[in-house]
């Protein structure tokens, strides 16, 4: 154990490769494996893409628990979406400073860095052929239009995000109901006293949340 040691770390890995040095071959052999995947596409019935929903709650303070802060029993939840592919949860959040709102976490771990989300559910959107590569330049084109700065709570937000990315790679819409308050617009939610209180509060918590240093931005 080198600790600290990094140097005294270094020299080890290359003192063991140059007394094996199958093992350099190996490494070497592992990057060129990881490069081709990069570049080729899904064989069989493709990769899928998976939406993954979550519930933007708030904690009743009578009994602890957490609860969608808007009203979904008439269809006007607040949510958090994200778009899994090839082992990462794409999204969008608020960034300053004009940097890209596109970031990654591990599949269904968005609250790991946005503590006022819980996992809800996952919908299978569809599947591609194109590869890593491929869905990376989609990404990029996607993140110049959607700057951190510019992240809304109604107006532009990761749902909106993930229904681009949705459309852009199966050519599906997200299901309604994930930004239908959005849809619907502010002033009609201003007639419904819960949702309106907890707007400002989400976004607050959201701008908070984008910057955190927990998730990698994916997009530069």
């Amino acid at each position: 154990r080198f600790g600290d040691d990094l140097q005294g770390a270094v020299e080890a890995y290359f003192d063991r490769v140059m007394l094996d040095p199958s093992l350099g071959e190996r490494r070497a052999m592992r990057e060129a494996e990881i490069a081709q995947n990069y570049y080729k596409r899904p064989e069989g019935k493709g990769e899928p893409v998976v939406l993954n929903i979550y519930d933007l709650h708030h904690v009743r303070k009578k009994d602890g628990r957490k609860y969608n802060s808007g009203l979904p029993q008439v269809g006007l939840g607040f949510y958090h979406s994200g778009l899994e592919i090839f082992g990462r949860e794409v999204s969008f959040g608020y960034a300053a400073e004009g940097a890209t709102g596109g970031f990654e976490v591990p599949p269904r771990c968005a609250s790991g860095v946005m503590p006022r989300v819980t996992y809800k559910e996952s919908v299978v959107m569809g599947y591609i052929f194109r590869s890593r590569y491929e869905v990376d330049h989609v990404l990029r084109k996607l993140a110049a239009r959607f700057r951190g700065d510019a992240y809304h709570l109604v107006e532009v937000n990761c749902n909106h995000f993930a229904n681009e990315l949705s459309l852009s790679l199966v050519g599906k819409k997200i299901p309604s109901f994930v930004n239908r308050p959005a849809n619907v617009g502010r002033n009609v939610l201003k007639f419904f006293a819960g949702p309106a209180k907890v707007v400002e509060k989400i976004a607050q918590g959201v701008r908070k949340a984008g910057q955190v240093q927990g998730a990698r931005a994916v997009i530069r």
